[in-house]
């Protein structure tokens, strides 16, 4: 496939993008109720050459422990390795060994949110863990090392007026395309490409860890390639 616009994403949004939002829920200690608890913004790290990366949630462990809002404590905290500050995990310069770069530290789920400049490339990465990668902004090419490519698409694509909603009765389902493309990646390398060369996109990825496993003789491991 080619990355050019014509088959990429070319329409329907500015270039300047809405922060995303996260919220988290827990409960209310004296009533027992369902609540939102307090949480600061997301804290965005710069991937020079690709875009900004951004954790929104983290856990030591699957499964995970709840009991006593211990796995909200760590994320809130600023020095435990699923800090909602270890978005620097995303940088990865080439100096730093894969055993140092931070995903395997982690035996829980990872929530991320990648947002890609236009017409970014990124590089070559692959972590040990079975991902669910959803493109919820944009579009964006998923390449594996073999070279095949795929293009997910996000959004809504209305032929009718978007001013129609679904309490109209002119508002016609067949009319409407909604569009989630998602990659359920079992730890393979790969590489996002922003199909636009005008627009921003966005990817939400959860990684949970898988146990070591081997490929053609050999382990998989994490690496990361910027050749």
């Amino acid at each position: 496939m080619s990355s050019s616009n014509k088959e990429g994403y070319d329409a329907g949004i500015t270039g300047v993008t809405i922060p995303v939002k996260r919220y988290i829920t827990g409960h209310d200690l004296t009533t027992g109720r369902s609540i939102y608890v307090n949480a600061p913004e997301l804290c965005t790290a710069a991937v020079p050459g690709f875009g900004t990366a951004s954790r929104s949630y983290a856990t030591l462990k699957l499964p995970t422990e709840l009991a006593d809002n211990q796995d909200l404590e760590a994320h809130l905290s600023r020095d435990s390795v699923t800090s909602y500050t270890r978005s620097t995990d995303f940088l990865v310069p080439p100096s730093v060994l894969n055993d140092q770069i931070g995903h395997g530290e982690l035996g829980g789920a990872n929530v991320i949110n990648l947002e890609i400049d236009p017409g970014a490339v990124g590089h070559m990465h692959r972590t040990v863990s079975l991902d669910i990668s959803t493109c919820v902004m944009g579009e964006v090419y998923h390449e594996l090392d073999s070279g095949q490519k795929v293009l997910l698409k996000a959004g809504v694509s209305v032929h009718r007026p978007f001013m129609i909603d679904r309490g109209s009765p002119t508002w016609n389902p067949a009319n409407t395309r909604v569009l989630q493309d998602h990659i359920i990646q079992r730890a393979t390398t790969h590489r996002w490409i922003n199909a636009s060369k005008v627009h921003r996109a966005r990817v939400l990825a959860v990684l949970l860890p898988c146990p070591p496993f081997k490929v053609n003789g050999q382990y998989i491991t994490e690496e990361h390639r910027f050749k």
